[in-house]
């Protein structure tokens, strides 16, 4: 059925790919949301965050009932993002893509297969700044296995080894790019432990084996080149962003300042916030601070973004049009040299 839908009716072919992900978008919905919390995915059914109803069906079909409802829950009235729109919208279009590329085949199902993993690990590390090995460790697995479906893995590395046949010269491109992939993060993030700064997560580190594992490790130098860039142009504009608003709000939050120091005393407040920790049952070290103080939560600032989305993104633009980009990234460097 599908061959048929591939080769007569292109256009539906293309729809029923949207609708399969935008119903695997739907699904990762719910991943993002209960698996940085450990929720299991699958029970209870989907139910409203806020008043705990469950979603009945025909309020759960991807994209149609977010609008139906306009962006409201049914039982409290509660808002409902717009990210979960997002989300399914995101996964038809990837699903269109793979498709268009890689046709009716096992290896596509495989690159959706890690598309939607690689989505969700975005999306969770924008909102937690933590990469969860519930779905890292998942995705390199499966990607060391993504030969037995995808032996093309073994092209663009050929040319290095014209003797080796195709599937072990798959497997050596998946295992090669998941061991450089994550020797190479785990590098950064240990020398950056040493001198008391984290370049780098670990939960970097396993996403980027999983990517190797996946698109092979001449996939590696790309992807981390694309992910660099663009984080660095991201990073950029939030700070210039950052510095503006801070500049413009620095006054009246000086004037509040200067105006709350008249009233308070400050040891007041020490003794009085010291009290109140007390009261709370929480136990003081041998200096007086309460266990737990805000000083070991790090937070992080409000102009910065995890690495891990960038990571994602330049994945994804390499499976999909990474010979046109690196094709286009190396004519800019010979014009800069000439």
């Amino acid at each position: 059925m599908i061959e048929t839908l591939v080769h007569q009716a292109p256009h539906l072919w293309l729809a029923y790919a949207f609708a399969v992900g935008a119903v695997v978008g739907s699904f990762l919905n719910v991943v993002i949301a209960r698996v940085p919390a450990g929720e299991s995915v699958v029970h209870p059914p989907s139910r409203c965050p806020r008043c705990k109803k469950p979603i009945r069906w025909f309020d759960n079909i991807p994209i149609i009932s977010w609008l139906v409802l306009r962006a409201k829950c049914r039982g409290c009235g509660s808002p409902i993002s717009i990210r979960y729109p997002i989300v399914e919208a995101l996964l038809g279009v990837l699903a269109i893509a793979i498709a268009t590329q890689f046709g009716s085949t096992l290896a596509a199902l495989g690159y959706f297969l890690c598309a939607a993993m690689l989505v969700s690990l975005a999306y969770i590390d924008l909102d937690t700044w933590l990469l969860p090995s519930e779905l890292t460790l998942p995705l390199i697995g499966l990607g060391l296995l993504s030969p037995l479906w995808n032996p093309a893995l073994a092209l663009p590395m050929q040319g290095m080894f014209p003797a080796m046949r195709s599937l072990p010269l798959a497997f050596l491109s998946s295992v090669s790019g998941a061991l450089a992939g994550g020797l190479f993060l785990a590098a950064i993030a240990f020398i950056g432990e040493k001198l008391g700064r984290e370049w780098m997560g670990w939960g970097d580190v396993w996403l980027f084996a999983g990517i190797g594992a996946w698109l092979g490790l001449p996939a590696l130098l790309p992807v981390m080149m694309l992910a660099s860039v663009q984080g660095a142009i991201v990073g950029i504009v939030l700070l210039a962003a950052g510095k503006a608003l801070g500049a413009r709000e620095s006054g009246a939050i000086a004037q509040q300042a200067r105006e709350a120091e008249k009233v308070v005393d400050t040891q007041l407040l020490v003794q009085q916030s010291l009290a109140c920790k007390a009261l709370a049952g929480l136990p003081k070290d041998a200096h007086g601070q309460a266990e737990g103080d805000d000083e070991d939560d790090w937070v992080p600032p409000a102009t910065a973004v995890p690495f891990g989305p960038f990571l994602v993104l330049a994945a994804l633009e390499q499976l999909l049009v990474g010979e046109r980009l690196w094709a286009a990234w190396m004519s800019f460097i010979l014009r800069l040299i000439s």
